[in-house]
């Protein structure tokens, strides 16, 4: 399938009643991904090391979210099988036994956690301990500092020679989605889609009249109306105002109505951008200018989703759509080319983004892998001042890694919708 062919989507993008029971896809994931993945990295344990206060990003993936004193999440090989330990205060088992994630969760009470984690870490013997730190990635920037002190302490001394980030483990292992996820995206994205082309049509909006406030109202009863939840909305005419909410703005003839708007379907969010054009009277075509804007976009986003194959460095999808506007003579846009999307609007994985140590750092340098889902959305900043100064146009697709290439989700937008 060529990049910029359409999935085949779900028969309709009203909500599907079947439920996705995200705790048995955390347990799959501990269970079925978490050791061939520890392998492949060279792993020999994880540790999430975290407490009431200051919870790990990674703290519901090991059932560690609603912790109060401090928990240690460890998963270590022995005698070759990944062997996988709760220790926590007393008061703080129940979460982790109902979770399934462990098969022996030790409490502490007086004598702290500091002699349980210390004799597990002795018996677990681990070379290299994966612990959740990263200078890039949020996501993954999970251990305070105080517990890591705590945690060399604890461990004793040579101990922090053998940590290293979680990161490039957590990207495989977090950043790949299960089928049913993908699933779950795949529709949220297709009602997205339905929602935004019913939104960005002469049957909502009245030039003159309708507002971006109007427009919001819109895409939130609707999203309700077909049983999603808002992920989050933007509704933007006139000059650029980045992440921003919908205003009393009126929107008008001559404007480009640009639209970004993700929803939840069984806690899976998509994200996708929507532009349109509306017609001054006797136009039956937009300015020259905002059509070559608009075709250029295009290119550099099917270029970028073209070069995103299992392997190829997220730095290289950014490259292949940046040339391409670059090369058409407009300015480089600030910005990654894509983000991965999941759980959370920018959620674990690689950043489709340029060589920029101090903005990106390492994010770049992951290679894509099958099962990754990404937002991909390289954009043209330029001054019109025909309609209203420095705009963008908003197009942003919702992809799937696999094996032969990148899958559209849904159908992507190919030509700017005209409204008159």
């Amino acid at each position: 399938m060529t990049p910029s062919s359409p999935s085949r989507p779900p028969e309709d993008a009203s909500a599907d009643p079947a439920s996705l029971d995200p705790n048995k896809v955390r347990l799959r994931r501990i269970t079925e991904v978490l050791p061939a993945k520890m392998k492949q990295y060279g792993i020999d344990a994880w540790l999430t090391f975290t407490r009431e206060g200051a919870t790990d990003a990674l703290g519901w993936d090991v059932a560690a979210d609603r912790v109060v004193g401090r928990a240690a999440c460890l998963f270590g090989f022995l005698g070759g099988r990944l062997t996988r330990i709760a220790i926590c205060a007393s008061y703080d088992v129940t979460p982790f036994i109902e979770s399934g994630l462990y098969e022996q969760v030790v409490p502490y009470k007086r004598e702290g956690i500091g002699p349980h984690l210390k004799e597990w870490l002795d018996k677990l013997d681990p070379r290299k301990v994966a612990i959740n730190f990263s200078r890039d990635a949020p996501n993954i920037d999970g251990i305070t500092l105080g517990m890591y002190r705590y945690l060399l302490e604890v461990a004793g001394t040579g101990f922090e020679e053998r940590l290293v980030s979680a990161e490039p483990l957590m990207m495989s292992v977090k950043g790949v989605k299960l089928p049913e996820e993908v699933a779950a995206i795949e529709r949220a994205a297709v009602a997205t889609q339905r929602i935004l082309r019913e939104a960005l049509s002469l049957e909502r909006i009245t030039p003159g009249k309708t507002t971006e406030l109007d427009v919001g109202r819109f895409l939130e009863q609707r999203t309700n109306d077909l049983g999603f939840k808002v992920s989050f909305i933007s509704v933007v005419v006139g000059p650029d105002r980045g992440h921003a909410d919908p205003t009393e703005r009126v929107i008008a003839h001559g404007d480009l109505l640009r639209t970004d708007f993700g929803v939840f379907h069984q806690g899976y969010s998509s994200d996708i951008q929507r532009t349109a054009y509306l017609l001054r009277p006797g136009e039956r075509q937009p300015p020259d200018a905002v059509r070559r804007m608009w075709d250029t976009t295009l290119r550099a986003n099917r270029a970028a989703i073209a070069a995103m194959k299992p392997g190829v460095q997220a730095v290289k999808v950014d490259a292949a759509a940046r040339k391409v506007i670059v090369d058409a003579g407009y300015d480089e846009y600030p910005h990654a080319a894509g983000h991965a999307i999941g759980v959370k609007v920018h959620d674990t994985g690689p950043v489709l983004g340029p060589d920029w140590k101090e903005r990106y750092g390492t994010l770049v340098r992951h290679g894509l892998e099958e099962g990754q889902v990404f937002a991909v959305e390289p954009m043209i900043y330029h001054d019109l001042p025909e309609v209203g100064g420095v705009v963008q146009v908003g197009l942003e697709e919702d992809v799937v890694v696999e094996r032969s290439g990148a899958r559209v989700l849904g159908t992507p937008q190919t030509e700017l919708w005209l409204l008159g």
